[in-house]
């Protein structure tokens, strides 16, 4: 089944949301270009998929499973795991340096959001 990006308006949204705020200027085509990308993860849960920028992680979780709606969120590179950044540099999605670099990754990037 085809995978859409919703994204879920009560959560991750400025200028009230909670949780990892997504950035301001992200455009649906990005979002949805990092959810097509996005993998599953052996040893995650099946409800999550995992994408990669290079500069940061997203999780994706699914909004309405039955018809394929996700949404979802960054997510700093330590905060993902080691599991997560191997499946993501298997995947061609990081480079072994970006990998190097997200495994320390403790918060977004400064210019985030």
């Amino acid at each position: 089944m085809p995978r859409t990006y919703e994204p879920c308006e009560q959560k991750h949204k400025w200028p009230k949301g909670f949780g990892t705020l997504c950035p301001i200027g992200m455009t649906a085509e990005e979002t949805q270009r990092l959810l097509d990308q996005a993998v599953s993860v052996p040893g995650q849960s099946t409800r999550k998929l995992w994408a990669a920028t290079g500069r940061w992680c997203f999780c994706a979780h699914p909004t309405r499973e039955e018809e394929g709606v996700w949404h979802g969120f960054p997510v700093p590179g330590r905060k993902a795991g080691e599991r997560v950044l191997a499946a993501l540099e298997a995947a061609g999605l990081l480079s072994h340096e970006q990998r190097r670099a997200l495994r320390n990754q403790r918060t977004l990037p400064p210019e985030w959001p």
